[in-house]
């Protein structure tokens, strides 16, 4: 029985306590809030209502590539919101849970996925806010949009496997979590959020920024799914941001297995 078998035979057995975890972190996100889920709505629409008064009215951009700016800004906004919750999330759940750690044995894992919970949860009222925006625009919603959840999932790989090399360092390492504020703030501007890859293909440079990047080609990826008639030059980078989410799940989950025994010890 391979190492990833095993962990997620475990993982099975105790859903109970994994559907627990879950449904406790939603319910905490939103308690004693009095607008409770709609801030899932109001924050991606205020990123874009940001960047697209900036466009339009400072850089007098109109649309990106002949697709309604809005549509770009946010069909991205909630990928990345997507990714920068879920690797926060994770990268914290073992010392934001250390109370259960110290008390009783299971498989740690569990905490580090039922915090996932909470993004998913945003990204599907984001888009939900997505289509009705695109409807709004008189924009038609492409048969495509049923593959997106291979986007999600490609997402959660890499950003949960991040989350898991940084959460089993620092329980140990505390330094590290002073990054993470970093890679969100920072990312978010190296990455095709607000803007679309296409210019950049050109670049020398391109398929190792996206092997580096996975969300590059998740993004865009993304993109092609919602935006009907949306199109790149090539599709090369979105295999290679495929390859890197998938190595960096794996290579998460393995460092993590292997620390989680040591976690008690610093907590």
């Amino acid at each position: 029985m391979t190492l990833f078998t095993k962990l997620f035979s475990e993982i099975f057995q105790e859903r109970e306590l994994l559907y627990i975890l879950a449904k406790r972190d939603i319910s905490i996100r939103y308690k004693q809030t009095y607008l409770g889920i709609i801030w899932a709505i109001i924050r991606p629409v205020l990123t874009m209502l940001v960047f697209l008064f900036a466009f339009k009215n400072v850089a007098k951009i109109g649309d990106i590539s002949g697709y309604p700016l809005q549509l770009v800004i946010f069909s991205g906004v909630i990928i990345w919101n997507l990714f920068a919750n879920t690797f926060q999330a994770v990268s914290n759940s073992i010392l934001a849970n250390n109370n259960l750690i110290s008390k009783v044995y299971f498989p740690r894992l569990i905490i580090a996925f039922s915090s996932i919970a909470v993004s998913i949860f945003d990204f599907i009222i984001g888009l939900i806010v997505y289509m009705l925006l695109s409807l709004a625009l008189m924009h038609t919603i492409s048969i495509y949009i049923l593959l997106l959840p291979l986007a999600l999932v490609l997402t959660l790989f890499f950003s949960i496997g991040l989350g898991l090399i940084f959460c089993s360092f620092s329980v140990k390492y505390r330094d590290l979590l002073q990054m993470i504020p970093l890679i969100v703030q920072y990312g978010f501007f190296i990455s095709p959020i607000v803007y679309t890859a296409k210019s950049l293909q050109i670049s020398a440079w391109f398929n190792l920024y996206s092997l580096f990047n996975p969300l590059v080609g998740i993004v865009e990826y993304a993109r092609i799914l919602l935006i009907p008639g949306y199109h790149l030059q090539s599709f090369d980078f979105i295999y290679l941001s495929i390859t890197s989410s998938i190595t960096v799940f794996g290579v998460g989950i393995y460092i993590f297995t292997k620390k989680e025994s040591s976690f008690v010890d610093y907590l």
